[in-house]
């Protein structure tokens, strides 16, 4: 696959590889083995980064969003709260906030495997939940997406491909949640260079990412 590696003219360092949807075969993942091995891989990879690293990469994918133009257009951010070396989004929502963004962070509910999004007006109404993540307080107000409301939802996950697939923990609380809004958010994964991979193997309930932003740029596949 070619790899568009020319910059915009506007300065803002966004790196776009594009792929095609026809290109996407079914078969065995790059890595070889199944989807727990390619995960255990990929956390090890992760927990093994520097903390200095985590944030310089981090600080850099925070300034790609900011300087995206589904930024300036949309009115909410579905985030998330970054936990073991995941990318820490949260510069970017603070400033989200600050610009008048509406943000949402998810709650999960182990016993119905189910997830919802609650607004936040501060990263100070939050508390530790499920999975040791921290999440909105009960007096946050549940949204969800909605036809002609401009809504873009950050993904975090443990690999992705360049194609956008991706494999998140395991227990699918984000492909089941995006399955009952198909068409009304935008998917925006958040990933480290080393998270990405070729090629890997999916299930027909896998939710296929619209972009993927690392440090180095920007994986988009589907517009």
């Amino acid at each position: 696959m070619e790899r568009n590696r020319s910059f915009p003219e506007d300065g803002s360092m966004e790196k776009v590889f594009r792929s095609s949807k026809n290109e996407i075969k079914k078969g065995t993942s790059v890595l070889g083995g199944n989807r727990n091995s390619i995960r255990t891989l990929h956390k090890k990879i992760r927990a093994d980064m520097k903390k200095e690293d985590v944030n310089e990469k981090s600080r850099h994918i925070c300034e790609l969003l900011l300087k995206s133009e589904w930024y300036r257009n949309c009115s909410v951010i579905y985030g998330y709260y970054p936990l073991r070396n995941e990318v820490d989004c949260l510069p970017f929502l603070i400033q989200a906030l600050r610009d008048g963004k509406r943000v949402a962070l998810p709650r999960t509910d182990s016993f119905t495997a189910s997830m919802e999004f609650y607004e936040i007006t501060s990263l100070e109404q939050v508390k530790e939940g499920n999975f040791h993540v921290m999440e909105p307080i009960v007096e946050c107000p549940k949204i969800q997406p909605q036809n002609g409301m401009c809504s873009v939802m950050l993904v975090p996950g443990v690999v992705f491909d360049i194609h956008g697939n991706r494999y998140g923990y395991g227990k699918g609380y984000y492909d089941r949640y995006l399955a009952r809004f198909f068409g009304l958010v935008k998917t925006i994964a958040l990933a480290y260079e080393n998270q990405v991979e070729q090629k890997l193997d999916v299930l027909d309930t896998d939710i296929l990412m619209d972009y993927i932003y690392t440090e180095s740029g920007i994986y988009q596949d589907r517009i």
